[in-house]
C-alpha cells in the first residue's frame, strides 16, 4: 500500500474517531438535559457549522422545559468567538432536530411541537 493511501485512511479513521467521541458527547448532554428536566419529552439540537451546539429541554406542548439553552463545543472551555458575538445566528445552521425521549408521542404531536419549535418555513443553504 502506498504512503498517500495510508494516509489517506489513517486520516479517515481520525474523522471516524472524531465523530463518534462527538456523537457521544451530544449523547451525554442529552442526557443530562432530560435527567434536569422531568417535563421534557425530547431534547431541541441545533449544531451550528463552527462545530457549536445549542439545546434545550422541550415538553409536550412545545414549550421549552429546561431552565435556559445550553451552548456548547466539544473538548473546549467555551463556545466559540462567533458564537459569542451572534449567539450562534440561526444563518449559520448546518441541522436541527429533536431528538425524542419517548416513543409513545404520536406523529401529530411530534409534527406539532417540530414546527413549534422550528417554523414551517424549509431552511435552504
Amino acid at each position: 500500500m502506498s504512503i498517500k493511501r495510508q494516509m489517506q485512511r489513517k486520516h479517515q479513521t481520525q474523522n471516524a474517531d472524531k465523530k463518534l467521541i462527538a456523537s457521544k458527547n451530544e449523547n451525554a448532554m442529552v442526557g443530562g438535559i432530560l435527567e434536569g428536566s422531568p417535563d421534557a419529552v425530547g431534547v431541541v439540537i441545533i449544531r451550528l457549522e463552527c462545530g457549536c451546539r445549542k439545546m434545550a429541554a422541550v415538553d409536550i406542548k412545545g414549550d421549552m422545559a429546561s431552565k435556559k439553552i445550553i451552548a456548547y463545543r466539544d473538548n473546549a472551555d467555551s463556545i466559540c468567538d462567533k458564537c459569542k458575538e451572534d449567539h450562534g445566528d440561526f444563518s449559520r445552521i448546518t441541522t436541527q432536530f429533536i431528538e425524542w425521549d419517548k416513543d409513545d408521542i404520536e406523529g401529530a404531536t411530534k409534527k406539532m411541537i417540530y414546527e413549534k419549535v422550528f417554523g414551517t418555513a424549509p431552511i435552504v443553504h
